[in-house]
């Protein structure tokens, strides 16, 4: 069994000239350090992390790369610029005999590609179907391989949102 994990970046600011440019705010880099450390106690192993080239996503990324030590680390632009058949190319053309795959993107790319994926309708699909707030990662479970990944072929395992504790 595979496991494929979409994240949605974490809270970024507004405040840049460019979307690809727009940084996370310091709770965003707060947060993104939280969904980490979760994923960390979720994942045994991460062989591959595909970050898209915004400068949110990776800003998100370098934290879950520290934490979970992939064993490559790539930026795709398909991941930003083509959705979730972007984020299926990249996984098929670069996903390999990785066991886990993380990828960090956006919405509505991330909730709907988790949606597509998923195997039956309950009620992490319904959760799925509104989106999913920053900080947010959906960890899905893959039995076949990268390549056959297609329209309800998966199950969501579990979908958690990073939360700061005052």
């Amino acid at each position: 069994m595979r496991r494929l994990v979409l994240v949605r970046h974490s809270k970024a600011s507004h405040d840049a000239v460019t979307d690809l440019e727009r940084p996370l705010t310091s709770k965003g880099a707060a947060l993104a350090g939280l969904l980490a450390k979760e994923l960390r106690k979720r994942l045994e192993t991460t062989d591959l992390l595909l970050v898209s080239p915004a400068a949110r996503a990776r800003e998100t990324a370098r934290p879950l790369r520290d934490r979970l030590e992939p064993a490559d680390t790539l930026v795709r632009e398909e991941i930003y610029n083509l959705g979730p058949n972007g984020i299926l190319r990249v996984l098929a053309e670069e996903g390999g005999e990785a066991s886990t795959v993380v990828v960090v993107g956006h919405e509505p790319t991330i909730s709907v590609l988790a949606h597509i994926l998923h195997d039956t309708d309950d009620d992490l699909a319904s959760q799925i179907s509104f989106g999913v707030p920053t900080a947010t990662a959906v960890i899905i479970d893959v039995p076949g391989s990268w390549a056959e990944l297609e329209p309800r072929s998966a199950r969501i395992r579990e979908i958690f949102t990073a939360r700061k504790r005052d």
